[in-house]
């Protein structure tokens, strides 16, 4: 599902927001850190700050649904990764420098684009948690005449 060339952008440190809904359809969200796409392409393991992870942690245990956008703002180029939650976990020591690798490119990208890195600072990044889910649709979101066709 998530080729080689897919699964390199989603983990280059581009902008991350997980998503899910509750039982009564209402929205919820947070921005997430980093990914990591497993080998087979279909599973992929979204880190989030603990604190952010409280609040969308309920509904995904009650769900499921899953929804992940990506997008880098130096070009818009922008995907949306659609699955089924499986489980969540502390992030740990060996997590660590995938979080901080991808976070910082993402605030690299922001520079390029005119934010300042002291912008984003106070973001929490750590401690983290690490939610893994299996993809089951992907949506190309780049702006464009692409924009919401199916990738797989």
């Amino acid at each position: 599902m998530i080729d080689k060339d897919l699964a390199a952008f989603l983990q280059e440190g581009v902008g991350i927001h997980i998503a899910t809904r509750n039982a009564s359809l209402r929205p919820n969200g947070a921005r997430a850190l980093a990914v990591t796409v497993d080998a087979d392409g279909l599973h992929v393991v979204v880190f989030v700050a603990e604190a952010a992870a409280a609040r969308i942690l309920p509904d995904l245990e009650a769900n499921g649904q899953v929804a992940v956008g990506f997008g880098r703002p130096i070009d818009d180029r922008a995907c949306q990764v659609k699955g089924l939650y499986l489980e969540s976990r502390d992030a740990g020591d060996d997590d660590r420098p995938i979080v901080d690798a991808q976070w910082n490119g993402f605030l690299s990208s922001l520079e390029q684009i005119g934010i300042p890195r002291a912008m984003s600072r106070g973001w929490a990044t750590w401690p983290a948690v690490a939610i893994r889910l299996r993809a089951n649709a992907i949506f190309d979101q780049t702006p464009g005449p692409g924009a919401g066709a199916p990738i797989a």
